[in-house]
């Protein structure tokens, strides 16, 4: 994000705020993870999602007996895209999560359809009965917010870019005002580490204190 808390110009539409720096722990955190999650407003505005492309963390999850990329889950309300799409061709398999239960909505270009529960700790629940228990969260606002709402959110990463971007596009929904109270608590995150990251990038990470 930009150094006022933004993730894309004022103007909206697709952002690479980021520099190399974050791009590596962003692809450590995948190769930490089970799944992705991903709106799929963000997903419309970048058209594909994030692969890991260090070879070495490639290997790394092969001699864990693991697939080359994390699941890419994607959390939609109309499940329909545009097959032309960079994301239907990148090798990685492709769920979606919807509150219709229709299957004739969802296109062929992906793999499974999971159905949402009325709340969030229901439907990671069911995630976690497919096996994926370790979820890093990509955006965007909305779904962030949403998770933030049920406090289902376990650690923050956060890297700030040097740069002043003002306008709307905000990490978390700026209506959002009925926050769990716990969440405002000045003991809600703990520290866990900060990284230079280069070319003036740092990254905070923040871990959940559930006390």
């Amino acid at each position: 994000m930009s150094l006022d808390g933004r993730i894309a110009l004022s103007s909206g539409g697709k952002a690479n705020i980021g520099g190399k720096g974050d791009r590596e722990a962003l692809e450590k955190a995948l190769s930490w993870s089970d799944a992705t999650l991903m709106g799929s407003g963000t997903l419309n505005a970048h058209e594909s999602t994030c692969l890991i492309h260090n070879q070495k963390l490639i290997n790394q999850r092969g001699h864990e007996k693991r697939s080359s990329q994390p699941i890419s889950i994607i959390v939609s309300q109309k499940a329909a895209f545009s097959e032309d799409w960079a994301f239907f061709k990148q090798p990685i398999s492709k769920w979606i999560l919807t509150p219709n239960k229709n299957h004739r909505l969802i296109q062929s270009g992906f793999d499974r359809h999971l159905i949402m529960e009325e709340k969030w700790t229901q439907t990671l629940n069911k995630i976690y009965n497919e096996g994926i228990s370790k979820i890093v969260l990509l955006g965007g606002m909305k779904l962030i917010s949403s998770l933030l709402l049920e406090d289902r959110i376990d650690e923050l990463q956060l890297t700030f870019s040097p740069k002043i971007l003002a306008g709307k596009y905000t990490w978390t929904h700026t209506a959002i005002n009925n926050l769990p109270v716990q969440l405002t608590q000045a003991e809600a995150w703990k520290l866990k580490d900060i990284k230079d990251l280069g070319a003036n990038e740092v990254m905070l990470s923040y871990i959940r204190n559930r006390f």
